[in-house]
């Protein structure tokens, strides 16, 4: 089953795709590790965010 879209945090350059062992894949906001402002796991889809940053490559390994 595909993972629901993520909103903003899809083309985001601070995304990081967390992946379990159980098949799970979450959005990890790399923000949240120097701002303490932004949530580390996002409430998913992200309509606006004031840190939001447009992603130039593809997305990031998990």
């Amino acid at each position: 089953m595909p993972n629901p879209p993520a909103g903003l945090c899809d083309s985001c350059r601070h995304q990081k795709l967390i992946g379990t062992t159980r098949g799970s894949v979450f959005s990890m906001c790399l923000r949240a590790r120097t701002d303490p402002a932004f949530p580390k796991y996002p409430r998913i889809p992200v309509g606006s965010c004031p840190g939001y940053e447009r992603r130039l490559s593809s997305p990031p390994a998990s």
